[in-house]
């Protein structure tokens, strides 16, 4: 019985092992820029700008831009603004999305 249970342990103990290497693996896949324009629902194009004006990470592999996918999903949580704005952070942040982090007096009269 008690060979059993350690038998059932170890296959546990590995699937375990199993799951945090596929999701290491799934967290660090490369993209093409195809498939980080859709997952951003932006054109390729417009990747590029955010690649020009530092707003997303790279890696160039043979003459190739690709993008990690936790680097795709940064900038999804970083750009994501908030329903509930419970803290005095919250409403910064979504005040410096909406505003593009800029505090001008465009369109006040003076």
């Amino acid at each position: 019985m008690l060979e059993q249970i350690a038998e059932i342990a170890g296959y546990v103990r590995e699937a375990k092992e199993e799951r945090r290497r596929k999701e290491a693996e799934t967290k660090d896949r490369l993209l093409n820029t195809a498939q980080a324009a859709e997952l951003l629902n932006v054109s390729t194009r417009t990747l590029q700008r955010m690649r020009d004006d530092h707003r997303i990470e790279y890696v160039i592999v043979r003459g190739t831009c690709r993008y990690r996918l936790s680097e795709v999903q940064r900038l999804l949580e970083t750009n994501t603004i908030r329903n509930k704005e419970e803290t005095v952070e919250a409403l910064l942040h979504n005040y410096s999305l909406r505003t593009g982090g800029k505090k001008t007096d465009k369109g006040r009269r003076k």
